[in-house]
């Protein structure tokens, strides 16, 4: 029988139904790292700067997945790994022009990292490293055609492997009917008897 997904209220055992093999990408091991007050120098490709000089910075946000390169990975004691690699990640730089205009360009921010993580032992699944990096700025310059920000960071690094686990399931999940959204007025028109209640 479905269930609605929400908290478990009473027995958790109850409804219990069947054993079920999913597949999910299964995070064996994990750091976060905040920086804050950190200066990056933007280049970007010809003709990627659109407007009159000079440009007035607005601001910077990271505009996309990250990618790693330069992996380099040193085994120490257990599983322990020293993990060396680039994290470059997309940006989306907002400026004005000499004319008051406002702009976007793009480029890309890297930062070389040295950490240490477990990874899983040696299997037909292979892992991957993936990192997430958040970046926003609104500090920064133009200096002829390059950006100086300073920027606060936030990254995840994962490692992660695809792996098919068994878990006990209460069946197949059941979806509550969606609600439409209705402004005020409509929804006391809607909410008004076809007929007077009273005669």
């Amino acid at each position: 029988m479905a269930q609605k997904a929400g908290t478990i209220r009473g027995n958790a055992l109850c409804g219990l139904n069947e054993r079920m093999c999913i597949n999910v990408r299964k995070i064996f091991d994990g750091c976060i790292t905040r920086y804050s007050d950190r200066e990056f120098t933007l280049t970007f490709d010809d003709d990627e700067l659109a407007g009159d000089p000079p440009f007035t910075y607005v601001e910077t946000r990271s505009s996309g997945p990250s990618t790693v390169t330069n992996l380099v990975i040193t085994p120490l004691s257990g599983n322990r790994n020293r993990i060396q690699m680039d994290v470059v990640t997309p940006v989306t730089v907002t400026y004005t022009d000499a004319n008051g205009d406002t702009f976007t360009a793009t480029s890309t921010v890297t930062i070389p990292r040295d950490i240490i993580l477990n990874l899983p032992e040696d299997s037909l699944s292979a892992y991957v490293i993936e990192v997430t990096t958040n970046l926003a700025s609104t500090i920064g310059s133009f200096v002829d055609d390059t950006a100086v920000i300073t920027a606060c960071v936030v990254q995840i690094i994962r490692v992660l492997i695809n792996v098919d686990i068994l878990v006990p399931t209460y069946g197949y999940c059941e979806y509550p009917t969606c609600e439409e959204y209705a402004d005020e007025v409509c929804r006391e028109l809607f909410n008004l008897p076809i007929f007077p209640t009273t005669t």
